[in-house]
This record gives structure tokens, sequence and C-alpha cells, in this order.
């Protein structure tokens, strides 16, 4: 069904194609195909064909909310912030579009601007955890960790079966040094996730940061299990190794870093190093 669909796609653009070269003044045709183009990631061309239709009609209702989609997606966030300020006209309160702006902003570094949007569109959909995610997101990129954490046990009262939101949380408090409160929403994550290596690594850090290596040791050994190439794993056991004086051990995760060719191989060096000649003194 999915490549039959696919197939039925490509011949509505070709018909619509062959529709424009025929009359690119007709705005029935011009929209549709730009709306074809959308729907099929062809944001690029969905550009130039919606621009085109703009030249012919400002006033197309239609017009703004997918040309800013459009421009979104090609990452220019400063066009799309345009076309959606002129969709909004026409439709302030509606939900999508309120989220899109926030996306925009967000794109647009204006993080600030951004969360109001993101607020008002979670407003008019209660339980939509995807606006509530990005101004977590938002408070996070602005080093608002207390924020962010707020907004993240709000999502959670939502829907706790989300597996990045509780990450997101644990790394949150990670990030404010609360490694005790970082543990448990880590955990639950796992249990929801259990290949979410990101979560292992944080889960190690907490751990090795409350001085309990033991456990730390057990979450770097299932990091690199699911992926023996992971540079932070590989680095954070080996300043585990390092703090416990077992510098053999260290040394072989340095190997494995250089051969991964890894920025951190040198850190950890130093820190051998460093290690080595408190030992020696």
């Amino acid at each position: 069904m999915e490549a039959l669909s696919e197939t039925k796609s490509w011949e509505r653009i070709q018909q619509l194609e062959t529709a424009f070269q025929d009359d690119p003044t007709d705005e029935f045709h011009v929209l549709e195909l730009g709306r074809s183009y959308v729907a099929s990631n062809r944001f690029s061309e969905a550009v130039v064909v919606l621009e085109r239709l703009k030249s012919l009609n400002p006033n197309s209702v239609e017009l703004y909310p997918l040309l800013g989609l459009s421009y979104l997606n090609c990452d220019r966030a400063h066009e799309a912030i345009d076309q959606f300020k002129m969709a909004m006209l026409h439709k302030p309160e509606a939900s999508n579009l309120l989220w899109c702006m926030g996306e925009a902003l967000f794109k647009a570094e204006r993080y600030l601007q951004a969360v109001e949007y993101f607020k008002r569109s979670a407003e008019l959909e209660r339980g939509n955890l995807l606006p509530l995610r990005k101004m977590a997101q938002a408070f996070f990129d602005m080093g608002k960790m207390e924020l962010a954490i707020e907004i993240l046990n709000e999502a959670i009262k939502y829907d706790g079966s989300v597996s990045e939101l509780w990450s997101s949380l644990g790394w949150a408090y990670l990030h404010i040094a609360e490694y005790t409160l970082a543990i448990g929403p880590l955990k639950k994550s796992l249990e929801l996730n259990q290949n979410n290596i990101q979560c292992v690594k944080s889960l190690a850090l907490s751990l090795f940061a409350l001085g309990r290596k033991d456990s730390s040791l057990e979450y770097y050994q299932l990091a690199l299990a699911l992926d023996p190439q992971d540079a932070e794993a590989l680095f954070g056991l080996g300043i585990l190794y390092v703090s416990s004086g077992n510098l053999k051990c260290a040394h072989r995760q340095y190997e494995a870093l250089v051969a991964s060719k890894s920025h951190l191989a040198e850190d950890l060096y130093a820190k051998i190093l460093e290690r080595n000649e408190i030992l020696m003194a």
C-alpha cells in the first residue's frame, strides 16, 4: 500500500508539474503543486513554487503555512518566521501554527520568544507533549535548568511512558549537579528503553559523581556493550580507572580512544600522566 501511495503521489506531482508548465499563472495548480511538494518532503522545490504563488496572489490564506513549513525544513528560520506571521494574521490561535512559529524562533535561537509560542500551543492542546518538550529544550539551551525540570515534570504527568522525557529530566538534574535526583529519572528512562546509550552514560556519570564507583563501572560497561566505540563511555571508564589508581586499565581505554580517533584520547592521557606522577611521588 505504501509503495502504491508513493506511486500515486509521484504521478500526481508529474501531472501538476505539467499543468504548471502549461500555465504558471493558474493559482489552483500552483498551490496544489506546492502542497504536493511539501507532502513529499521536497521543500526546496516547494519554496520556489509557493513564492511564485505569492507573487500571483499575496492574499492566499493557504499559501503562508505551507511556505513557512517549507522554509523551516530548509533551515531558513528567519524566512519561516515571516511566513508564519502572515499565516497567523488569519488564524492567530491555531495550535499547529503556534508550534511552527515556536519551532522557527527556536531554530533562530530566539528562545524566550519560542517559549511563549510553545506555551500558547500547549495551552490550546492540553496533553500534547510536543510543545512541552520543545519548551523544556528551549529552557535547557538557555541554561535555565530549573524551568526545564518544571516543564518536564508537567509533561510526565500527561504521559509517563515516554523514555525521552525521563532521560531529559535526569539530564537536567545532572547539569545542575543534583546527581542523586538524576538517578531515579534516568533509571526509569532505561526501563522504558534499554538501548538508550545516552541514558546509560548519564547514569554512569551520576553514580561516579556520587562516589559509587562499582555501580558506575557496571553502567559504563553496559554502554560499551551497546557501542564498543562510544568515545564518551571509553573516556568515562578511563577516568574511573584513573581515579581508582588502575592505570593499566585506564591506558587500555586511552588506546581504544586513539584507535577511534577521538579528541578525548589526549584528555585521558593527561589524566593518566597526572595520576601517575601523584602515585610516584
